[in-house]
């Protein structure tokens, strides 16, 4: 009986010790793209303020992110959100996730110098620029 036992806890132990090992394996799997295209930056307009691209992630002025792809049709390379980003006039961005997604227009690829986003009727396109970096001043 003794040793029907150790069978049971050997085999109770291999089990338990695989399924601790499929789900840290799991959980290490990266969501992020595996194909750099060069969009990261950070883009600005007037009306609504920052959009900043980083390796599949969009950052909304500094307090949405939303997830997106990159990819390229007859009319050039765009931006495809998980979920709808678009503007609403004079108040600013709009993030739906009932709405369908819409694709936000880049100029090129790579280091894109222009961003359009539409209003949420999809009429009015908004272009947001690219930042550039700040330079530091001259060392001493």
């Amino acid at each position: 009986m003794q040793r029907r036992t150790k069978v049971q806890l050997w085999t109770l132990g291999g089990i338990t010790l695989a399924s601790i090992l499929a789900l840290s394996s799991l959980m290490s799997v990266s969501h992020e793209p595996v194909v750099k295209v060069g969009e990261n930056g950070t883009f600005e307009n007037d009306c609504c303020g920052t959009i900043k691209l980083a390796d599949g992630k969009m950052l909304i002025n500094d307090t949405q992110v939303v997830r997106y792809t990159v990819a390229t049709d007859a009319k050039g390379p765009y931006i495809l959100p998980e979920t709808f980003v678009g503007i609403v006039r004079y108040q600013g961005f709009e993030v739906d996730g009932t709405r369908s997604t819409r694709k936000l227009r880049l100029d090129r690829l790579p280091q894109p110098t222009r961003l359009e986003l539409y209003e949420g009727v999809g009429v009015t396109p908004y272009v947001f620029r690219r930042r550039l970096p700040r330079k530091s001043p001259p060392q001493l």
